[in-house]
């Protein structure tokens, strides 16, 4: 009978962003060894150690707080798991990644793909200076909106956004406060996934340029 020990994890680049896969087998993995897990960007991302104890530890850094994380997990549920676990940001409460069997990190891959070609296909994406960061930081915003994070001083949380070339521009629908975020580089992203919040702020009835 042959046993495969392995899984598999996804994890989304400190550097550029980009989310990658990557199969772990037991058997590249010695006790007491560190495995790097690196993006094809060059950036590391990740480090996995089989430890005596039947535990792994799982070091990641997160683009969303930029700096690194670290969990331990029981053998059984990383190597033998038949659902998807997350590997959350503690700053934020997002998820940069997650670990588990192939089949069910190729399909989460998929779906999110997929949601933001969709999102990207309604947009008309074609108009905007940096089409795949701009991707990115509405994805961001949608994360942090989607953690009750997003709102305006004034009390509401009832946000629009309106989409230039070159930045997102979050306006409230109560009191009209408005927000620039830029969204043409990487300094951009790197500059948002900074945030665990955002809020709108007005200045002498000026919108406020993040």
């Amino acid at each position: 009978m042959i046993i495969n020990l392995s899984t598999t994890i996804a994890l989304s680049c400190p550097a550029c962003g980009r989310l990658e896969k990557e199969k772990i087998n037991i058997f590249e993995l010695p006790v007491g060894e560190l495995k790097q897990l690196r993006c094809s960007c060059g950036a590391e991302k990740a480090a996995v150690m089989r430890k005596e104890n039947s535990q792994l530890q799982i070091n990641y850094f997160c683009l969303h707080c930029n700096k690194a994380h670290k969990i331990t997990v029981k053998a059984q549920k990383f190597w033998r798991s038949n659902e998807l676990y997350p590997l959350s940001c503690r700053e934020t409460g997002l998820n940069p990644g997650f670990f588990g069997p192939p089949a069910l990190v190729n399909e989460e891959i998929k779906k999110e793909k997929q949601d933001l070609e969709l999102i990207a296909a309604e947009l008309g994406f074609d108009d905007f200076k940096n089409p795949d960061i701009m991707l990115q930081a509405l994805d961001l915003i949608h994360d942090i909106a989607a953690e009750g994070a997003l709102s305006c001083e004034c009390g509401s949380d009832y946000i629009n956004i309106e989409l230039f070339s070159d930045k997102i521009q979050l306006i409230c629908n109560n009191c009209g406060s408005h927000l620039n975020i830029a969204a043409v580089n990487k300094n951009d992203l790197n500059n948002l996934r900074q945030l665990n919040k955002v809020q709108l702020h007005s200045i002498q009835g000026k919108p406020n340029n993040f």
